[in-house]
């Protein structure tokens, strides 16, 4: 049930900011013109290695799904996107504007290339994407992290 939206945005995603995918894998093939150099499932990174950033994790939350009627299924999507990036430390520990403004505007990047667009799910199409949430950390494991919530209805 996963597949079908993690396709939807990780084309979205790669179509805003110009970075081809490997029509075969779906993995990056070229992102060498992108501020953005890699879109991935989120498999909790943060525990292991990030091997490049600026990176776009897709998390989903377990689907809800609920009966209407008898033959009609609704079902709840909740999808976290991390936005991931490299920080670098003044002397103190304070992060730079400059890094954290860059940071901020990727974020709201993604969250452009997919607000509002309605993805493929079992045999129709989601409700239109919608932002419920934002969080951001300077610092969280190494990284600069934005988490963009985002929910729809299949």
């Amino acid at each position: 049930m996963y597949y079908s939206l993690y396709k939807d945005i990780k084309e979205l995603i790669a179509e805003k900011f110009g970075i081809l995918l490997d029509p075969e894998t779906g993995i990056v093939s070229d992102a060498s013109n992108s501020r953005l150099k890699d879109i991935q499932w989120f498999n909790n990174q943060y525990e292991g290695v990030i091997h490049t950033s600026p990176v776009v994790l897709v998390e989903f939350a377990a689907l809800d799904i609920t009966a209407e009627t008898k033959q009609t299924n609704s079902c709840q999507i909740n999808i976290r996107l991390h936005v991931v990036s490299e920080t670098r430390d003044e002397s103190d520990g304070d992060m730079r504007d400059g890094d954290v403004l860059w940071h901020e505007k990727l974020a709201r990047d993604v969250l452009d290339a997919v607000n509002g667009y309605r993805l493929d799910f079992e045999e129709g199409e989601t409700r239109p994407l919608k932002p419920v949430s934002w969080e951001h950390y300077h610092k969280y494991n190494g990284w600069m992290v934005t988490l963009v919530g985002l929910k729809t209805k299949g």
